[in-house]
């Protein structure tokens, strides 16, 4: 049962407003156009068998780009003291560098 909920509350912080603002803000700056028919990121959605406790602190947490499994980016999500989230670091599959700077290679 304390697994179950555990698991509840990591899904209910991935899922939230305010992790989806720290999600997208990230995504808008790799791709200004993100979810714009311009952009290269179109959707994301949290692989929720990615959500575990970082020990040192903060919800580590993988979101799929496009639906596609190969194409991830990684989150440290840390609650500050005014109830909004940042990340401690950033991390990006190579597809998804790969496919950003092909994209953006055809716009020079």
């Amino acid at each position: 049962m304390y697994q179950y909920q555990k698991k509840q509350e990591m899904i209910a912080i991935a899922t939230s407003d305010k992790a989806k603002k720290v999600y997208e803000e990230y995504l808008n700056k790799e791709d200004p156009y993100a979810f714009t028919e311009k952009g290269f990121v179109h959707s994301y959605q949290v692989k929720l068998d990615s959500l575990s406790y970082n020990p040192m602190g903060g919800l580590m947490v993988s979101l799929i780009i496009n639906d596609d499994d190969e194409m991830l980016v990684d989150y440290n999500l840390i609650g500050g003291a005014d109830g909004d989230y940042t990340s401690a670091f950033y991390g990006s599959t190579p597809k998804f560098w790969q496919t950003r700077d092909e994209y953006y290679k055809k716009e020079e």
